[in-house]
């Protein structure tokens, strides 16, 4: 019991400070891409707090799986070369027994990383698109005269000033190819917008709109036009869970690479256990402490080959998982269990 406690102290002692700074550094991601996602919504703090929340299991996905993994080899390191392994296995413990403390552990962390990814993060990601529908919806649009990049929908909004509320003069709207079937130009002097039963509309007067499609331009000038955006109802539910996964199996190739890298990701703890004690366990009278680069390079080797098997071979990529245990069970017998 006391050696399992020393094992975990270890352990936590590595994994609480990464988490926290690694944490930190991540919410300031998110927070930025919040506010670049958001741009032409206003949003009061309890809104952007409600929206980081959204972000969280996404956010600490990633974080969760690299420190776990970074905490384990780098507490049994400093056990190893604080000569504090050397005394255990004196007593007569082995690294068996360091796999028999860990290994709960590890399918513990697996099991909440899955958690994240197959069933919190799509649930957050639908919610978070519904509240920002909902304070769409509100027409509480923030469009300043002068800024570049706003958008309303899938249209660039650009406006020289602004004349009341919701009203605008000197409005340009531009929506490319990758958002409309043709690239489309609107010019207009004056413009209000309007919620009308969950459609925002843009009420534009006198302008002119361009419209090109391949090798055809077309001109309109117009007195009056309305452009109207729908806005998508995104209300998540248990069975929408399912449905948001079974295009794996469906031929939806976006769906299966992110199924696999999430699968992959989440088994990194559990599949990693003996690269644990083959980085972790090692006699300080003939080896120099190499635990950081350790870390860093089988953590990066693992995500990279991870990322390009799931690109190019999504369904057989869910197998590496199994290759990289292998592949630790091999150098752990080699290295560790022979000696030890």
């Amino acid at each position: 019991m006391l050696f399992k406690k020393y094992i975990l102290k270890s352990v936590g002692e590595m994994f609480f400070p990464f988490f926290f700074v690694l944490f930190f550094i991540s919410s300031i991601i998110l927070v930025l891409n919040i506010a670049v996602l958001t741009n032409g919504v206003k949003l009061s703090l309890g809104d952007l707090s409600r929206l980081y929340y959204y972000g969280i299991p996404a956010n600490t996905f990633f974080v969760i799986a690299l420190t776990f993994y970074s905490a384990c080899v780098l507490g049994l390191s400093k056990l190893s070369y604080d000569s504090e392994m050397l005394v255990f296995f004196s007593l007569g413990y082995s690294p068996r027994d360091i796999i028999r403390v860990l290994l709960p552990l590890c399918i513990l962390v697996s099991f909440v990383l899955l958690m994240f990814s197959l069933v919190m993060t799509p649930a957050h990601k639908s919610a978070y698109r519904a509240f920002i529908n909902y304070k769409t919806s509100e027409i509480d649009v923030n469009l300043k005269p002068g800024d570049f990049g706003q958008k309303i929908g899938e249209w660039l909004v650009y406006v020289d000033s602004q004349i009341g509320k919701n009203e605008y003069g000197g409005l340009v709207l531009y929506a490319d190819s990758s958002t409309q079937a043709s690239e489309n130009f609107i010019i207009a002097k004056r413009g209000v917008i309007v919620n009308e039963n969950g459609v925002i509309e843009l009420r534009l007067s006198d302008g002119e709109a361009f419209f090109y499609d391949k090798d055809l331009l077309q001109k309109a000038e117009f007195k009056e036009m309305v452009v109207r955006n729908f806005l998508q109802d995104s209300n998540f539910e248990a069975q929408d869970l399912i449905k948001y996964w079974e295009g794996a199996w469906q031929g939806d190739g976006k769906t299966l690479k992110r199924l696999s890298q999430s699968i992959c990701t989440s088994f990194l703890p559990l599949v990693s256990i003996f690269f644990m004690l083959f980085f972790g366990i090692k006699n300080p009278r003939f080896h120099k402490n190499y635990a950081y680069f350790y870390v860093l390079g089988s953590g990066a080797a693992y995500l990279i080959l991870m990322y390009f098997l799931s690109m190019k071979l999504p369904f057989l990529s869910l197998f590496f998982p199994l290759l990289w245990l292998l592949l630790g069970y091999f150098l752990y017998v080699k290295y560790v269990k022979r000696f030890y």
